[in-house]
C-alpha cells in the first residue's frame, strides 16, 4: 500500500479505499451486457446460460447468473451483442439469493475491447463528429 500513515496506526476508511483503487489494474464500469456463459457444474455436466455483466473491465466483470460455480473454475463468455467469445475463470463468488448470484470473472488476458464500451469523452466526439457531418 502507499499510505502515508505511521506503523501501528489503522487506515482511515478513505486511506483504505484510495490504496484499494490503486492497485486495481484496470477501470471498471457499470454496464447491463447480455452475455452467455458456458461451463461444467460439480458433476461434470455441461451448462449454458443467459447472464449479464453488471460490472466490467478490461480484465474481467462481475455477473449476474443462476449458475453454481466455484473460484477458479473455468468459464467461456460470450457477448451476446457482439458474439464474441472470452475464456476466463472464476475470481469471486458472492452471496447467493435464491435464484441468481453474483459471479466475479477474470479473463485468461486482457480485452479492452470484449465489452465495446466507450469512455465519455469518446461518445462526446463520436456525436460532435456526426453533428459536424449533418451541419
Amino acid at each position: 500500500m502507499t499510505s502515508t500513515m505511521n506503523s501501528g496506526e489503522m487506515p482511515t476508511k478513505t486511506e483504505a479505499k484510495q490504496d484499494w483503487e490503486l492497485e486495481r489494474r484496470s477501470l471498471r464500469s457499470k454496464a447491463l451486457i447480455p452475455v452467455f456463459v458456458y461451463g461444467h457444474g460439480a458433476s461434470k455436466n455441461p451448462f449454458h446460460e443467459e447472464a449479464y455483466a453488471a460490472v466490467v473491465s478490461e480484465n474481467g466483470g462481475l455477473l449476474i447468473m443462476n449458475a453454481q460455480v466455484q473460484i477458479g473454475q473455468p468459464l467461456l463468455v460470450t457477448n451476446r451483442a457482439t458474439l464474441e467469445e472470452k475464456a476466463c475463470r472464476v475470481a469471486y463468488v458472492g452471496e447467493r439469493q435464491p435464484d441468481e448470484g453474483v459471479v466475479g470473472i477474470e479473463f485468461t488476458e486482457a480485452a479492452p475491447s470484449f465489452w465495446r464500451l466507450m469512455k465519455r469523452s469518446d461518445a462526446a466526439n463520436s456525436n460532435a463528429e456526426k453533428q459536424s457531418e449533418n451541419a
